[in-house]
Order: structure tokens, then C-alpha cells, then sequence
């Protein structure tokens, strides 16, 4: 299975939702209010008046089939400037579920 995260500024988190729910994706982790540090760019997050916003982090695993189908649309999302300049960063790694269906009823 594959698992996505999604990475990105809290003024673009709500167009990721969407965008994941019209992609069908049927259930997603959200967390809020993530910080982020970056040293190279000017997208560091902490919150503060010095370091202003924080980020949104998504976690989807592919029990849907849509992980490709999302990546397209993300792609598709980057190409905006506002995208761009908000931040955007996308992760695939392998996933297993550590509980089989039937080990979870009993």
C-alpha cells in the first residue's frame, strides 16, 4: 500500500482538502498548526511574530486507489503561482497495515 503526506502552508490547507475529496479519497489524517523550519527559503513557520503561519500535514494511505489520481491533481495545484509561493511538498512511502481485518473484530 502507499501512504502520501502532503505538506503545506495553512493558507492553501483547505484547497488540499478539497482537492483530496474530490479525488475520492475516502478517509485522511489531518494535523494543523504543524511548524516547519526552513533554511534555505523564507518558508520557515513557527507561529510567530518574527516567523509567521504554520503548515497543515496530510496522511493518506491507499486503501482508495487514488493516490495517483491525487498526485496528478497536486501537480496540477503546484503550477499556481499562490501554490507556489504558499509551499507544497508531496512524499510517497510503503505502507502496511499492522492489524489484518479479521484481527481487528476479535
Amino acid at each position: 500500500m502507499k501512504m502520501l503526506w502532503i505538506l503545506c502552508n495553512e493558507s492553501i490547507g483547505e484547497d488540499v482538502s478539497e482537492l483530496l475529496d474530490s479525488a475520492g479519497a475516502r478517509s485522511y489524517t489531518v494535523w494543523t498548526d504543524v511548524l516547519g523550519r526552513d533554511n534555505e527559503g523564507d518558508k520557515t513557520h513557527w507561529g510567530t511574530s518574527v516567523f509567521p503561519g504554520k503548515n497543515w500535514a496530510f496522511m493518506i494511505c491507499d486503501d482508495c486507489g487514488c493516490v495517483d489520481k491525487i498526485i496528478e491533481k497536486l501537480k496540477e495545484m503546484k503550477q499556481k503561482e499562490y501554490v507556489r509561493q504558499a509551499g507544497l511538498k508531496v512524499f510517497i512511502q510503503k505502507a502496511e497495515e499492522a492489524f489484518a481485518e479479521s484481527e481487528k473484530d476479535g
